[in-house]
């Protein structure tokens, strides 16, 4: 047998197979399979580590709040200034701090608006805001 003989009887074969096959009553025993095969989880799924993973995490970032809020002696965190902030004309930056609306003790001797500051004595109250 040569070459051509075998590619022709495989063709053949292969057009006699096609034809024997039903392609809807092949998906029907495809479907009916997965429907009655059980259902593989991961193993990790099965364990049930990701709840025990959620509330390791959840414990973790609360302990690690409540020793930065003790160590800050209890008062509120304090947050770090954004650059921007850097970049802000005078008039910006007593704008800025107008709107946070923060209570600062007033005595005799401070300025009653921000506006009143000077230089230095804004860099001082933004000092003593950060904590």
């Amino acid at each position: 047998m040569n070459d051509d003989n075998l590619e022709r009887l495989a063709k053949q074969l292969g057009e006699r197979l096609a034809a024997d096959i039903d392609p809807q009553k092949t998906a029907w025993a495809v479907l009916a399979r997965l429907r009655s095969a059980p259902q593989r989880r991961p193993w990790w799924r099965r364990v049930g580590l990701v709840p025990v993973a959620a509330a390791a995490t959840l414990m973790l970032v609360s302990g690690l709040a409540i020793r930065q809020w003790v160590s800050s002696g209890g008062s509120g965190m304090t947050l770090p200034v954004p650059v921007e902030l850097q970049d802000l004309a005078h008039e910006e930056l007593a704008e800025v701090l107008d709107s946070l609306e923060w209570e600062v003790p007033v005595s005799e001797l401070v300025p009653l608006t921000l506006a009143d500051l000077s230089e230095s004595e804004l860099r001082e109250l933004l000092q003593s805001m950060e904590g």
